[in-house]
């Protein structure tokens, strides 16, 4: 299979993961009961909006809001609020509070439904104390670039916001239920989005901190909000997860057997480093005739002064690996957006980090510098899918011709 096959593969995994279905389906198969008040609606996420339309299916009566990285089409009684992604600022300030106020006026007894997908712990924020956003997106951005993983960001996250870490569930009296479509499974589900209808796991923000070398250098409003976190308890609501990333690889193995191939998906999930991910995938080869699927969600620790994604980063890293040899390979990630930069990813086989030479280019300088948004900018390959309304993460697929 080439990089058109690949491209047209993850395309259909893409059509498994439309959000209005997802939440059509399991609100049909598993039913919930709205009682005599309007069901109250909580979304929050990169799939709000079209998870939104498929709560509207089963009840008329709705009311509250959706918040989205762009504006949406929300059913008759919500309200859309665009927020920031990937970094918080004043727009994501006044959606929290929007968030919060739906939240808390919810009846006692009424259903709420909180949509939670990837992307809301920047579209919709209240900080703690005397955090300012500025504050929020620094400390954010400096775990991240550290190399922190997800359940250290959202550690320190959780204590300095009054959304996060289970603070929107705290804010209504409703029967609170969460369907979620989750991008960071195999872990759980209380680190979507922070985990705003969720208690925050045991893990010590203060220690976090330490282990970044960052006690000393945070600012002191921040230090005083970590200093006096008390993590919030459970109310005991529901979650339930509708998507991950299993269900896009599925569909990923389906439309390769389409083709007459095999698909092997692996029981590896994606974590650590995207380029030694990369290169242990490539390392570890593919069956004849066969089709290795991944997914999950990889980190960059940046050091280069580029622009770039870690699906990016994993593509030029495979080509550098590639060089020469028969593989082809793909990373993408099924929100449609990578980074810095403008694409999903990037598709590569053997002859694209000689094809960056014929230009003039040194891919190994280019992975050095942390540039492979800047790479695929001048090479073939990026995956221009734009934003797809779903996020369950990052699918990598990998074949040998």
């Amino acid at each position: 299979m080439d990089k058109v096959g690949l491209r047209e593969v993850f395309a259909a995994a893409l059509e498994a993961l439309e959000p209005e279905r997802l939440v059509h389906a399991a609100l049909r198969s598993d039913p919930l009961e709205a009682g005599p008040f309007p069901v109250t609606v909580l979304g929050l996420g990169k799939a709000a909006a079209a998870m939104a339309r498929g709560v509207a299916h089963h009840f008329e009566d709705v009311s509250g809001v959706v918040i989205t990285l762009e504006p949406a089409a929300v059913p008759d009684g919500l309200v859309n609020i665009v927020g920031s992604h990937p970094t918080v600022d004043e727009s994501s300030v006044a959606a929290g509070y929007a968030l919060l106020d739906a939240a808390h006026r919810a009846p006692a007894g009424s259903l709420a439904i909180c949509l939670l997908s990837g992307g809301g712990s920047a579209l919709a924020e209240v900080p703690r104390g005397d955090v300012s956003v500025a504050e929020l997106a620094s400390i954010s951005d400096s775990l991240m670039l550290a190399g922190a993983n997800i359940e250290e960001l959202n550690s320190v996250r959780a204590a300095l916001s009054k959304i996060k870490g289970g603070g929107l569930a705290a804010a209504t009296s409703a029967r609170l239920v969460t369907l979620a479509i989750s991008d960071v499974a195999p872990l759980p589900a209380r680190l979507i989005a922070s985990g705003p209808t969720c208690p925050p796991a045991g893990l010590d923000p203060a220690s976090v901190l330490e282990k970044f070398a960052m006690t000393d250098s945070v600012t002191p409003a921040v230090r005083s909000a970590v200093e006096q976190w008390v993590p919030r308890l459970g109310k005991g609501d529901e979650i339930r997860v509708i998507a991950d990333g299993a269900l896009a690889a599925t569909a990923a193995a389906a439309a390769v057997e389409a083709t007459g191939r095999r698909a092997v998906v692996a029981a590896h999930n994606l974590a650590g480093e995207a380029r030694r991910e990369a290169e242990r995938v490539i390392l570890a080869g593919a069956p004849d005739n066969a089709v290795c699927i991944h997914w999950g969600e990889t980190t960059v620790t940046v050091t280069g002064n580029g622009t770039g994604g870690r699906n990016h980063e994993a593509a030029l890293a495979a080509a550098i690996a590639l060089d020469g040899e028969a593989g082809v390979f793909l990373a993408a990630g099924t929100d449609g957006i990578d980074g810095t930069t403008n694409g999903a990813g990037a598709v590569v086989d053997g002859s694209t980090a000689q094809d960056a030479r014929v230009r003039g280019l040194d891919p190994v300088a280019f992975l050095h510098a942390n540039d492979s948004g800047g790479f695929f900018d001048m090479v073939p390959g990026r995956i221009d899918t734009g934003p797809t309304g779903t996020n369950v993460a990052d699918l990598w697929l990998y074949t040998v011709e």
